[in-house]
């Protein structure tokens, strides 16, 4: 429909050939086109373009085109003039209702609110960290991070240290064995005109989390019977947010300072040897994966514990049984039992930070 406002610039076909009819007084095309196409009528009104009622006998006036759209115009402008003047005044608003909103949602404690969805639970990530003001806080225990996301990360990230925003991530110890990973916490964490990322890292498990600005927090569901792998808790109770805060303070302290250096390898290059040399060398996903399953965890179990898909833990085990010799479970167990690596943890301890 071509009227004001409605987002065309030009009468339509029928519209302009009833001004036209009507400017010559050709009243039997006036009346097809009125019957035809009534919106034609409307479309000339809605501009101004005809006076058209009783007080002209029935029959339309066409109107000087430049006066009418002049005063189309005034209108227009006019009612630009006060949704301007509206959009200015809401950032006030927010602020002052903001305020309120945030002294009530204080008192009340605040809420906790389940997200079953994975694309609703990044959307809502991604908002809530775009609009972080002074830190984000992220434990991320599911190891090495895929290309994809770690190039969304790098814009986002930078984006909110330009803001002055403090970031600091807690990975598991097992990113230290990853080219992208260390490549992109380097990337963060040294660069050069601006403030830096900080990253840690931990031997084994620990609880996924977000925390923005101590004020909000992202969680995993573990109460939901049946809920979908990546489903989550939007936590905005000031008091639950201060507690997980505290976890995030008390892992961090226990966890190794990482700016992206590959761990040094010894005689192989998809090992990191706690052996002597000449001995067996594992990773230390290597050696946190048997001592799960010398523990009679199920691979099921393992792979949920580590953070790792079933595939990746199968590909883990058939290596560990290349590099033993065994062909069976049991023989892979009284391999490690009597493995050196199985005795020697200690660059499986975290440093002291």
């Amino acid at each position: 429909m071509s009227t004001p406002g409605g987002g065309e610039q030009h009468l339509s076909a029928d519209g302009m050939r009833l001004y036209g009819a009507i400017a010559r007084q050709d009243w039997p095309v006036v009346d097809e086109i009125v019957v035809r196409n009534p919106q034609a009528r409307q479309e000339l009104l809605g501009w101004g373009l005809v006076h058209w009622g009783p007080e002209q006998g029935g029959r339309p006036v066409v109107r000087d085109p430049d006066l009418a759209l002049r005063e189309l115009m005034e209108r227009e402008l006019e009612q630009a003039r006060a949704r301007v003047d509206r959009l200015s005044k809401l950032p006030a608003l927010a602020d002052e209702l903001g305020d309120q909103y945030r002294a009530v949602q204080l008192r009340a404690g605040g809420s906790s609110e389940y997200l079953g969805d994975a694309a609703v639970v990044n959307s809502r990530i991604r908002d809530v960290v775009g609009g972080a003001q002074r830190e984000i806080l992220a434990a991320q225990p599911g190891g090495p991070r895929r290309r994809e996301l770690l190039e969304l990360a790098v814009e986002r990230d930078m984006a909110a240290l330009d803001r002055g925003v403090d970031l600091r991530t807690i990975y598991r110890d097992t990113v230290r064995d990853d080219v992208l990973t260390a490549e992109y916490a380097k990337t963060m964490s040294t660069r050069t005109g601006g403030r830096r990322a900080e990253y840690r890292t931990l031997v084994g498990s620990f609880v996924r989390m977000i925390i923005v600005d101590r004020e909000q927090a992202f969680v995993p569901d573990l109460i939901v019977a049946g809920s979908p792998e990546h489903s989550a808790w939007h936590v905005t109770d000031r008091a639950v947010v201060a507690v997980l805060a505290e976890v995030f303070d008390t892992t961090w302290r226990r966890a190794a300072m990482w700016h992206g250096e590959l761990r040094p390898r010894v005689g192989r290059d998809d090992v990191d040897t706690v052996s002597e040399p000449g001995k067996v060398a594992t990773t230390p996903r290597q050696r946190e994966i048997m001592r799960c399953l010398v523990s009679g965890m199920t691979q099921a179990a393992v792979a949920r514990k580590i953070g790792v898909p079933k595939r990746t833990l199968e590909d883990e085990i058939a290596a560990l049984k290349r590099l033993s010799g065994a062909d069976t479970a049991m023989q892979l167990a009284y391999w490690w039992a009597h493995c050196p690596d199985s005795h020697d943890t200690a660059k499986d301890r975290p440093a002291v930070a």
